[in-house]
């Protein structure tokens, strides 16, 4: 083998991983990480472990638990992109996976997501725990009054 020819199949092997690891790194953009558990009602405690102005992430039920001065309302921790799950960041959601950002009370701000986050049912079962619902969406204004 020459020189001329060892070059020359050192940059066509250069250029196949540089090909593979970009669509590796594509295919990951994606794959959203998505665990999602079953919809049905989940008991997330009782009324006074959630304080007014409070918002808590409860990961059995894949939402945000908050409180304020009108009750307590679970926005759905279940980007609308493509599934991730958006952490809390100063008084906003971020999602991991590709930037978007929404309010705190769910509305988008940034793309790509282009609609707000789900809001589920907030509810008290007979024994007075808390109990979410994702498999019942409300509107963003409901409220389980305190």
């Amino acid at each position: 083998m020459t020189r001329r020819n060892f070059l020359i199949n050192l940059g066509y092997g250069v250029f196949l991983a540089a090909s593979g690891l970009v669509a590796a790194m594509f295919a990951r953009f994606l794959t959203p990480n998505i665990v999602t558990p079953s919809p049905g009602p989940v008991e997330i405690g009782t009324p006074d472990e959630y304080a007014v102005g409070s918002l808590t992430h409860v990961e059995n039920a894949r939402a945000y638990i908050g409180r304020d001065e009108r009750g307590y309302y679970a926005v759905v921790a279940i980007c609308t992109h493509l599934g991730c799950t958006p952490y809390v960041e100063g008084d906003e959601y971020a999602c991991p996976c590709h930037g978007s950002r929404f309010a705190r009370d769910g509305r988008a701000l940034a793309t790509p997501a282009t609609r707000a986050l789900d809001h589920a049912f907030v509810g008290r079962n007979a024994n007075g725990k808390l109990f979410v619902d994702r498999s019942r969406t409300v509107d963003a204004d409901y409220r389980l009054s305190v």
